[in-house]
Formats: C-alpha cells, structure tokens, sequence
C-alpha cells in the first residue's frame, strides 16, 4: 500500500493444516474431500500520520488509479460494519470508539505463527506509539490438499 498514508508496523503470517472432516447430509455421513488442507493467512498491521477520515479518502483514491493493486475504490467497496472495508475477499478494519482493532492471537490450530518484526508485542503498542490501528486482512491462500 505504498501509494497511501498507510506505514507497515506489523505483518502477520499464520499457516494452518487441518484434517478433513466428515460431515452428515441428514441422517448418513459423507466423508471429506480431503484427508488434510492447508492454507496460509495473512493480515497486516498499519499506522496513518492522517486522520481516519483522510488516511481511508488516501486508500480509496490509491485504489481508483490504473493499475493499482489496492482493491479498495469508491465505487466497488462494501462497508458492511463501521470501521470495516471489504471487497474481493480483503478486510481493512481501523480502531472505532470502544472497538479498537484485536490482536489475533495465535490460535490452537496454526502449524506456524510468524510476526515480522518479531519482537512485536502488538496492536496495544502500535496503538500507543502511533495512535489508530488498521488492519488489512487477505484472503486465506490455500497451498496445499490431499485428497481422500
């Protein structure tokens, strides 16, 4: 997102296998597709010197140039939630008023959690040395499946 206001802070990259699992189509079970599917998850963790306001006109512009890789424009974005921009599977979430964005966490489920830079304790201390958080959440990458 080099062409907006936006300045990395943290990128987090989780990898996670899982089984296949088995469900049931009303009364018998069908087996998975897959014995194991992996896949890997990325969100990244930005600061603005801007206000909100400007910073999210800043990524909305970005987005409206030719060629851009943001997929993020004025007239193809859905804001369903406040504090949420979703479109083609990319979330960008900021701080709202009692809502500031959650640091993932690292979840039972992830073969791998890697932060870059790894010392990183945060959204808390991004949020303190820069003020408001942005989340940028792509959709899951799968890589990897066998089938049954």
């Amino acid at each position: 997102m080099e062409s907006t206001p936006l300045v990395l802070r943290l990128l987090v990259v989780e990898d996670r296998c899982a089984p296949g699992v088995a469900g049931w189509d009303l009364f018998r079970p069908v087996r998975a597709a897959d014995r194991v599917s992996c896949a890997l998850r990325v969100t990244a963790y930005f600061s603005s010197p801007l206000p909100v306001a400007e910073t999210l006109a800043g990524i909305l512009g970005a987005g409206e140039r030719a060629l851009s890789g943001i997929p993020f424009t004025r007239g193809t974005v859905r804001q369903d939630r406040p504090g949420e921009l979703s479109r083609a599977g990319h979330t960008l979430t900021w701080d709202q008023p009692g809502f500031p964005v959650p640091w993932p966490g690292q979840s039972a489920d992830a073969y791998r959690f890697v932060c870059e830079p790894p010392r990183a304790t945060g959204t808390d201390d991004i949020r303190c040395q820069y003020g408001t958080v942005f989340a940028l959440t792509l959709p899951p990458a799968a890589y990897f499946r066998m089938p049954r």
